[in-house]
């Protein structure tokens, strides 16, 4: 018998690991969530881990984690799928502006007048504004007559369709604290499907919620309302996979997050749709995790502190493939994939103080490699050791920061721009919304090598247009500066690149060390 102080010891390590609950008996793939979410509620209060099996798993709902749980897979073979797209038929004859009958092609199956539909002027679209949505007056034939003209051209070159299915209206108003709410066409949900209802109250002024039961139109709810909203507010089925808000100790690990191939995708593109989408809630942990084809962004954690965001890829996803948001403190996001997003890479959203981001690849974006950094309040954050390139937009982009104390060090960042040669540099230091301040950028290799060059400029300072404006703030008229100045740029490497190595126009900026860099002084701003 081991002596009592190890025997103790050893009881205590065992009182410490978290319980692993095998998902495999709560499985039923007939139910909305798989069971899935059964599962992690069937954990004690201080939560555990949910073991997934290998499969694929096709969800109508969200998961939702609750404090002290982390659901783990198998890895790339435990795939969580998004489930049904809407309805999506093409036009077969060009419909102008003002327009209300849209010819489209196939059959109208459950289309019928009173609903709502989307017009899509373009097959893939690359803003989320071009499509507009529209009551359905009458169904004759192969055409949907629409209760309004269009507001743009519908035309069978850019592949313009109309879609429906997922999207239907409140008809009545419903209150924040209810849990029933009823709609205008409720066979479009069944018990277990996710739901989301804007309106206000909540943060962002939408609300996610589950179907518990449908008798008539009246669709019952598991939890009360967040929001209160009038009769015709839009209520769509759709949802995060997985989510969190106001949680701690949270995790999610070695599986696979799937959307919908690009032309079926919805229109409900906003961050807070992402694959994986936290709020409000701390100490979280998401490793070896892939987001991939998603509707918005890949991973999004916001308002909370303390995430460690490792190992994970975020491939083909409509948003940004990573995005550290609003009033985030302490984050690590270390050996990520952002490839092909729709996005940016990484976004740097309002008030993200030491969010760090290191030793991962951001490439072929169609946005930024990183994105947002600055505007507002972003304060001492390390970007490190990243390979940034072929991004549509600049390699990193700062559009603000104020006395920002943040370190760009380390980095290879080439043959960005890629959306318009000459549009962007691999570095943009610019006070687009308000001073560009206090930035550390050293020890980069900012190089263009493209035969046909895109970065044309490697790393450049810029003043907002104009640097200076009057605004109304806590009603008094105040002077709003925005100036790039006051950085400190530093023992970097640029070669290749068309117009300059590095512009200037800050009067107060440290540039040295830089090699056989070509750098461009500009006239600093009057009053600098």
């Amino acid at each position: 018998m081991p002596p009592t102080g190890v025997l103790i010891l050893s009881m205590m390590a065992l009182a410490a690991e978290p319980k692993v609950l095998d998902a495999a008996p709560f499985l039923d793939a007939k139910l909305a969530g798989c069971g899935i979410q059964r599962a992690i509620d069937s954990l004690p209060a201080d939560g555990g881990i949910v073991q997934l099996p290998e499969g694929r798993f096709v969800l109508e709902r969200y998961l939702f984690l609750k404090s002290g749980t982390t659901l783990r897979g198998k890895g790339a073979k435990t795939v969580l799928s998004i489930g049904k797209p809407e309805t999506r038929r093409s036009v077969t004859e060009d419909v102008k502006k003002g327009g209300t009958e849209v010819p489209i092609e196939g059959g109208l199956a459950g289309l019928e007048p009173g609903m709502i539909v989307y017009a899509w002027r373009f097959r893939v679209p690359s803003w989320l504004g071009y499509i507009k949505h529209y009551r359905v007056r009458e169904v004759k034939g192969g055409t949907v007559v629409l209760a309004r003209g269009l507001d743009c051209d519908l035309l069978k070159k850019n592949r313009a369709q109309i879609s429906w299915g997922l999207t239907t209206a409140l008809a009545q108003p419903a209150k924040k604290g209810e849990k029933t709410i009823r709609v205008e066409h409720p066979r479009l949900f069944r018990p277990g499907y996710a739901l989301v209802l804007s309106g206000a109250g909540d943060l962002w002024n939408h609300h996610f919620n589950v179907v518990a039961s449908i008798e008539g139109d009246a669709l019952a709810l598991e939890r009360p309302l967040g929001v209160s909203a009038d009769a015709g507010a839009i209520v769509h089925h759709t949802y995060c996979m997985i989510t969190a808000d106001g949680q701690k100790n949270i995790g999610v690990e070695d599986l696979v997050v799937e959307g919908w191939p690009i032309e079926q995708r919805s229109v409900f593109g906003r961050f807070y749709f992402s694959g994986i989408h936290t709020v409000r809630s701390s100490d979280i942990t998401i490793r070896n995790v892939e987001v991939r084809h998603w509707q918005a962004d890949g991973i999004s954690i916001q308002a909370g502190k303390n995430c460690r965001v490792e190992d994970c890829t975020a491939v083909g996803n409509r948003g940004h493939g990573f995005h550290s948001g609003t009033n985030f403190d302490n984050g690590e996001w270390v050996r990520l994939k952002a490839l092909r997003n729709g996005g940016d890479g990484f976004y740097y959203c309002w008030y993200d103080v030491n969010v760090n981001l290191r030793h991962c690849v951001l490439s072929e974006n169609d946005g930024h490699g990183i994105g947002g950094l600055g505007n507002p309040g972003d304060r001492r954050c390390i970007m490190e050791h990243n390979t940034i390139e072929r991004n549509g937009r600049a390699g990193i982009c700062i559009n603000g920061g104020k006395v920002s104390g943040s370190i760009i060090r380390g980095n290879a960042i080439r043959d960005n721009s890629r959306g318009k040669g000459g549009e962007w540099p691999g570095i943009a230091v610019f006070a687009s919304a308000e001073d560009a301040r206090a930035y550390t950028i050293e020890r980069n290799v900012v190089e263009s090598t493209l035969e046909e060059p895109t970065q044309w400029t490697g790393i450049e300072e810029r003043h907002g247009k104009p640097p200076r404006r009057e605004v109304q703030r806590n009603g008094k008229k105040v002077i709003e500066t925005r100036i790039a100045d006051e950085n400190v740029i530093r023992n970097n490497q640029l070669a290749g690149h068309r117009t300059a190595d590095i512009v200037l126009v800050g009067p107060a900026t440290v540039c040295q060390g830089n090699g056989a860099a070509k750098v461009v002084k500009k006239p600093a701003a009057k009053g600098n």
